[in-house]
């Protein structure tokens, strides 16, 4: 080292060096995360393991990345001291199960750390892991006694995961946030159950919290009689992500006006409980959310208790995702109880795919939809930006969709989303104009139009007839299917459409499948482009 010019850097220069190095493992553990979360097209947070199917070959994963921070302390006895030294190196911890040295990097983190705030992500479920018989990779600085022998089984593996959150949870009063990922439905009830022990410290700085049960049709305890998670604490949480997991499990002031972003996915397969309870009590826990920007609810519950539910407001809502496979029978009661002046964006599940048709009732959602987008003398209730349809299977009636789209005068973005192939024409023949000209114009602001699953036929149309009045679109993203039903009354001679409509467009984008067809991805549009 004595011969190398990086040894004659100033320690400043070099703790820049090591945190560019902290920033790039952080960015290869998530890239890590994301890509090892597809196995046969089953992604992180997909509900169940048969939505999507992945046809090329499984690729094989090395294991989980190892730590350069790590390895750079074994450099010399300088970089050692002066990573050591250095708390703010250490307050990012990333685990993953496929690690054998975890517990290890788990300790030497919360020790090196000193008393700043931590940032903890738990990666229980990559389907690669040594536990389930894949190649080790240990860290270069740890005493490999703490191998264990592959395979081994779950409750091996959750004896493992107790030990790490045992540790962490001694530091729970400098937790910034705390994110937990797996497949297994034990696995997150013991870190869950751990976590509601009493503690000496207070989650009193928790800002955001992610807890993931991935990959199963099982929820997490519905009716658990254990406490709260964090008793006694009030934490900050301004970021929460419940997936497979029960808000039973959090206490109500956590649902407090310290939340800005709020996903809740949960599926209830058990036909004998009255979700009907339980809707109404995740409205409750909605009225305390004053200063609620985003909100994503993934829920199967039966129709609301219209007589006993009060209107709620989320005043500064500015997107809403649902979904839904009982949408019909309780999201139109939910946007009458629901009072959101300023939302904007607005995406709409109805989870049809091709193994699994299930015909949502459109019409009920409409007529909600036009009760609110319908103009007052002062003001419209409902002043739409962005409207995302996707995998509804239901053919909408096409009177509805007209006087809906004449209405909804703010739209800008549309998308009509993949796994509609029998809605989506109707859906996009209410774009074309009628006799009326512009008094009866649909989405007359629309300039940018994302749709699956359509003839070229119907979107020819679309684009040239609305050109006569309206001008031409700004952006038209179109995956183009390759086997659609002929439509009815139209020959062979017919279906071959000319390109003319293409260059009416100012720009014209033929796009692929998304990766993984769920809204999120629909709506940041994540999908590849064709030539």
């Amino acid at each position: 080292m004595n011969n190398c010019y990086i040894d004659q850097l100033p320690d400043d220069a070099l703790r820049m060096i090591f945190e560019s190095v902290c920033e790039e493992d952080q960015a290869t553990f998530h890239d890590y995360s994301m890509q090892n979360e597809v196995r046969k097209g089953r992604y992180w947070d997909d509900w169940h393991q048969d939505y999507y199917h992945y046809w090329g070959d499984e690729k094989e994963s090395n294991g989980p990345p190892s730590s350069a921070l790590i390895a750079a302390m074994c450099v010399c006895e300088r970089w050692r001291r002066l990573i050591s030294q250095t708390p703010t190196l250490w307050t990012v911890l990333q685990i993953s199960f496929g690690d054998v040295a975890s517990l290890e990097l788990v300790r030497t983190f919360l020790q090196l750390s000193g008393t700043h705030p931590l940032k903890i992500t738990l990666l229980w479920n990559d389907p690669h892991n040594p536990f389930n018989g894949a190649p080790r990779r240990a860290s270069p600085s740890y005493d490999h006694n703490l191998n264990l022998p592959a395979p081994v089984d779950e409750s091996v593996a959750g004896a493992y995961l107790v030990l790490i959150i045992l540790e962490l949870y001694v530091h729970v009063h400098r937790w910034r946030e705390f994110t937990m990922r797996t497949t297994s439905k034990t696995h997150i009830r013991q870190a869950l159950v751990l976590m509601s022990r009493p503690s000496v410290h207070l989650a009193h700085m928790l800002e955001k919290l992610h807890l993931e049960l991935v990959h199963s049709q099982l929820n997490v305890d519905p009716d658990h009689h254990e406490p709260s998670i964090f008793p006694g604490s009030a934490s900050p949480i301004n970021d929460l992500i419940l997936f497979g997991t029960s808000w039973s499990w959090l206490s109500p002031s956590m649902f407090s006006s310290h939340l800005v972003n709020l996903q809740i996915h949960y599926c209830t397969d058990d036909g004998n409980r009255n979700t009907a309870t339980t809707a109404k009590a995740l409205l409750q826990l909605l009225g305390a959310l004053v200063n609620l920007q985003t909100l994503a609810l993934e829920l199967d519950m039966d129709p609301l208790l219209t007589d006993i539910v009060s209107s709620i407001a989320l005043p500064r809502l500015h997107y809403l995702a649902m979904k839904s496979r009982k949408m019909d029978c309780w999201i139109a009661d939910f946007f009458h109880h629901v009072h959101m002046p300023n939302l904007r964006i607005l995406t709409l599940d109805g989870v049809a795919c091709e193994f699994m048709l299930i015909e949502i009732e459109f019409e009920g959602i409409l007529q909600e939809l036009i009760r609110l987008t319908k103009k007052t003398p002062s003001s419209s209730l409902l002043e739409l930006d962005e409207l995302h349809l996707v995998n509804f299977a239901h053919r909408a009636d096409p009177q509805l969709l007209h006087r809906l789209y004449k209405q909804m005068t703010s739209v800008k973005v549309l998308t009509l989303g993949p796994r509609a192939i029998y809605a989506n024409d109707a859906f996009a023949m209410g774009l074309l104009p009628t006799t009326h000209g512009l008094a009866d114009f649909p989405l007359p602001g629309l300039r940018t139009l994302i749709v699956f699953d359509i003839s070229r036929y119907i979107v020819r149309r679309v684009v040239l007839e609305r050109l006569s009045l309206a001008g031409p679109l700004e952006e038209l993203y179109y995956h183009e299917p390759d086997d659609l039903p002929v439509l009815e009354g139209l020959g062979e001679h017919d279906m071959i459409v000319p390109d003319d409509w293409q260059h009416q467009v100012e720009k014209y984008h033929r796009i692929d499948r998304l990766k993984s067809e769920r809204y999120c991805d629909v709506v940041s549009r994540q999908w590849s482009y064709l030539a």
